[in-house]
């Protein structure tokens, strides 16, 4: 079973993150980023990666890390944490 994580994140975003262990052992994850607007949620799934790993904890970090990154490329840099 795949479980979603959720770790919040600067500016009032959520990150959703869910990793499964792939057939070969290796360990893979997607992660959605989220954001609550006035009316709704804005959901923005990041592409794909084919890169995989030993452990979950690697895969999570590695995905959280790129969600990181494109939240702070796309926001306004005086959003607080």
């Amino acid at each position: 079973m795949v479980e979603r994580k959720t770790f919040p994140a600067r500016g009032g975003y959520r990150i959703a993150v869910a990793a499964e262990r792939m057939k070969d052992g290796k360990w893979s994850a997607v992660t959605t980023i989220q954001q609550s607007t006035p009316t709704g949620q804005r959901n923005i799934d990041l592409p794909i990666s084919d890169v995989r790993f030993d452990t979950e904890p690697e895969a999570e970090n590695f995905e959280l890390s790129r969600a990181r990154e494109w939240i702070e490329q796309n926001t306004p840099s005086g959003t607080p944490a």
